[in-house]
């Protein structure tokens, strides 16, 4: 028996264990989204996404969406985007929506009788990957693509076996359809047609369908919701002037197409391909011929590439070998942290973590905006005058003035005391982001600095219907209830004490006017100094600090290396009364002049040569830098 037995247990045949493929791949799928992605960082926007949808809890604010079709699908959509809040409810939303295009995708194509190519339905969530993958948002179009694949799968399993019947109920499904969805009923009409004419034999019911999928819109669009004709058929396709309009909507616009059109233009090669190989077998059989053995093989390379989905589990095969080369392929060519530096630098100023910022500065070469990140939050931690020439600089970069990044602005314009300018700055990007609300929440503050309590009252109640805002915005209403002018709000009196109430035009110098209102505006002091500094105008620098400099304050390092420059160049005596210059800076000094006249004329190999032991001077930077 024991025999029999162990012979027994040696003929069994192993049962494969191990996980379903797709789930592997989505679970993978999530965490990527939820520790790389960081979804929390599109929700923030740091000014480069316009096309992020506003959305507010209440009766009011979803009735506007039931007046046109497409509405509710663009509700939604509003709706969660806002989970992209937390990172970890966000890439639930993405991997779901990923998931649910496979799915919808998966049942179509056995639907169809293309069982062995199933591994397609991995195209889809790919796509998704890639649009991520370089931080442009296009849920509202993907969400129209599920749409259309799910109201295709419920055609499928729903509408009646006979044409009659199922033409009825494609009509009828039409209306709810379009009127929830939109434009993305024009894809759900095509892939109906598409699969009655080649994968059904029923052409006469397949064209019936793309003429519906052509009228549809104009009778019900243009003629029942009185919508104007480019509205009715493209609402929430890329083609609407809505979408095409925004800047982000052009990133990744390839990528979109590609999903819009993938599964229409696989059915129609996959399903000519196949009546043209019934055709052939066809004849063949007529004829009773075999098939020759190259005819077999072209017929079954694709099910083996492409493996039994059905069966298909995480281990050894051609199918996980596939999907694991596309998507490492998708990612090497898609990827962008450079990006993500941009977006985390101004989602860590905006959230006061500074330390994070000026790490981020550190790994990073120069960009325009991580260096105007780094300054601030240099000065936030007090190191601005003693550590900003150990980072990469540009004079532009410490204001902005090189192009007008008003997102980055207002933050900056409301501590320096240019109220009014920060105002103006938020203004332009509620109209250019939309409702966004960090900008909700700022230009209320900027109203309860200025004094307008009403305002700052009606923005917090507008702000308070937001998700995740509640409690920001409850509890500052109920500050202003408590104390409605805000005196013993220190943030705000500070703000208020700093605030420039002179007027001017747009060139004036703005630093000055602030220092001479208020000689203890510490910030409008600091970046004065600074941008002198980074435009080497050492003689103006050492007015200013005789002029402006706080009493009792002690001098920064940066600031007495420009001191001591100016004084050598300018042959002036180095120490005087009151302002006497440390040893060690004129030791560091003279060690630099002397690394210098080493390298002569060639101003390139002086710089490469001086960078590691006086990069982080002012002297290098006067001579060397910039």
């Amino acid at each position: 028996m024991t025999g029999t037995k162990d012979e027994t247990r040696k003929i069994a045949p192993r049962r494969r264990i191990g996980l379903p493929l797709s789930a592997v791949f989505f679970v993978a799928f999530y965490l990527y989204f939820a520790l790389e992605i960081e979804p929390q960082l599109l929700y923030h926007g740091a000014g480069l996404i316009d096309n992020f949808p506003a959305f507010y809890r209440g009766w009011d604010f979803f009735a506007g969406f039931t007046t046109y079709p497409g509405g509710i699908l663009e509700y939604l959509t509003a709706f969660l985007s806002q989970l992209f809040y937390h990172s970890w409810t966000g890439a639930a939303v993405i991997t779901t929506h990923a998931w649910l295009i496979c799915l919808c995708t998966d049942h179509v194509i056995k639907a169809v009788g293309l069982t062995r190519w199933r591994g397609l339905r991995f195209v889809g969530p790919l796509l998704v990957l890639a649009l991520y993958s370089q931080y442009t948002f296009h849920l509202q179009v993907t969400m129209g693509v599920l749409a259309a694949l799910a109201a295709l799968c419920l055609y499928l399993k729903l509408a009646p076996k006979g044409q009659m019947g199922s033409g009825v109920w494609f009509l009828a499904f039409s209306v709810g359809f379009y009127a929830m969805a939109g434009g993305p009923y024009l894809l759900f009409a095509l892939l109906c047609g598409l699969v009655e004419i080649l994968f059904r034999a029923r052409p006469r019911l397949g064209a019936i369908q793309l003429a519906l999928g052509a009228a549809v819109p104009f009778v019900l669009g243009v003629a029942a919701f009185g919508r104007r004709p480019h509205d009715a058929y493209f609402q929430l396709l890329p083609l609407s002037w809505r979408i095409s309009t925004l800047t982000s909507s052009e990133l990744m616009r390839e990528a979109v197409w590609v999903l819009i059109l993938f599964l229409p233009v696989a059915l129609l090669v996959l399903g000519i391909a196949q009546m043209l190989l019934r055709s052939v077998a066809s004849r063949r059989s007529r004829k009773k011929a075999r098939p020759s053995p190259r005819v077999e093989s072209i017929r079954t390379v694709g099910e083996k590439l492409l493996g039994d989905p059905a069966r298909s589990r995480f281990g050894p095969n051609l199918g996980t070998a596939a999907l694991i080369v596309a998507t490492a392929t998708t990612l090497l060519l898609y990827r962008n942290p450079k990006v993500k530096t941009l977006f985390e630098t101004d989602y860590f100023s905006c959230h006061g973590q500074w330390s994070k910022v000026i790490e981020i500065g550190r790994e990073n070469p120069y960009h325009y905006l991580v260096c105007h990140a780094v300054n601030r939050a240099l000065y936030r931690e007090g190191r601005l005058g003693d550590e900003m020439f150990a980072f990469p600089q540009r004079p532009e970069a410490l204001r902005l003035t090189k192009q007008e990044a008003l997102w980055q602005k207002f933050d900056m314009c409301v501590d320096m005391g240019l109220v009014n300018e920060a105002e103006n700055a938020l203004m332009i990007c509620i109209e250019t982001y939309g409702e966004r609300p960090l900008l909700l929440h700022r230009l209320a503050r900027v109203n309860k600095i200025k004094g307008n309590i009403s305002t700052a009252r009606v923005l917090l109640g507008a702000l308070a219907k937001v998700p995740f805002w509640g409690g920001i915005a409850g509890a500052e209403l109920a500050r202003l209830d408590a104390d409605p002018e805000l005196s013993q709000d220190a943030a705000i009196q500070h703000w208020r004490s700093i605030m420039l109430r002179q007027d001017f035009v747009r060139d004036a110098d703005t630093l000055t006017l602030l220092l001479t209102e208020n000689p203890k505006n510490r910030m409008a002091y600091e970046y004065g100094m600074a941008g002198l500094l980074l435009t080497k105008s050492i003689e103006q620098f050492a007015r200013n600090v005789d002029a402006f400099r706080p009493a009792a304050a002690q001098d920064p390092r940066h600031h007495i290396e420009a001191l001591l420059l100016h004084r050598t160049l300018k042959r002036q005596p180095i120490d005087v009364p009151g302002r006497t210059i440390p040893r060690e800076a004129k030791i560091r000094l003279h060690e630099f002049f002397q690394a210098l006249q080493q390298h002569g004329k060639d101003k390139a190999e002086a710089a490469e040569a001086l960078r590691g032991p006086f990069g982080d001077t002012y002297y290098y930077y006067y001579f060397l830098g910039g």
